[in-house]
């Protein structure tokens, strides 16, 4: 057991009935952690997150005293989503739902943006490097693709 919690998290896969929940938990960590990004651009796609996003990725949900802590969103390799719920993060939550997604690939890829400093140490923490930086066409904001190999792990 993780000595951070009391009674063990459960990581289990997210069905349909999840979702309306798991795109409003996006748009309130989404909120609290891209305030350079307009919210009226999160608000808008919350809705495609529920109903296109989510649907075409492989998600998992953590579920903490029967409460919906967190999810990832994986598609193939690229690490789509990682949301805690912002009341819940820093307590290890995320790390477990990154390990999970670790266990059964040898590389992981994803994008961040660069003014989402808490984020990229998050990640620079969990053994990822950046590989480029790019545009993000939407927002014109700078991000980074970051990267994770098996190889590249840290025990």
């Amino acid at each position: 057991m993780n000595p951070k919690f009391s009674t063990q998290p459960d990581i289990r896969k997210a069905t349909a009935d999840h979702f309306p929940h798991l795109a409003q938990l996006w748009l309130e960590a989404s909120l609290s952690a891209h305030s350079f990004i307009e919210s009226a651009y999160w608000t808008a796609n919350k809705q495609a997150m529920e109903s296109q996003y989510l649907p075409s990725s492989e998600v998992h949900i953590c579920v903490h005293n029967d409460s919906v802590v967190g999810f990832i969103a994986m598609v193939d390799n690229y690490l789509a989503a990682l949301f805690i719920d912002p009341s819940r993060q820093g307590s290890g939550y995320g790390k477990l739902l990154l390990n999970y997604a670790k266990s059964n690939r040898d590389v992981i890829t994803l994008n961040v943006f660069a003014r989402n400093e808490n984020a990229i140490a998050f990640y620079r923490k969990q053994g990822f490097s950046i590989r480029s930086e790019q545009i993000d066409e939407p927002t014109d904001e700078l991000e980074y693709v970051m990267t994770w190999k098996c190889s590249e792990r840290s025990f």
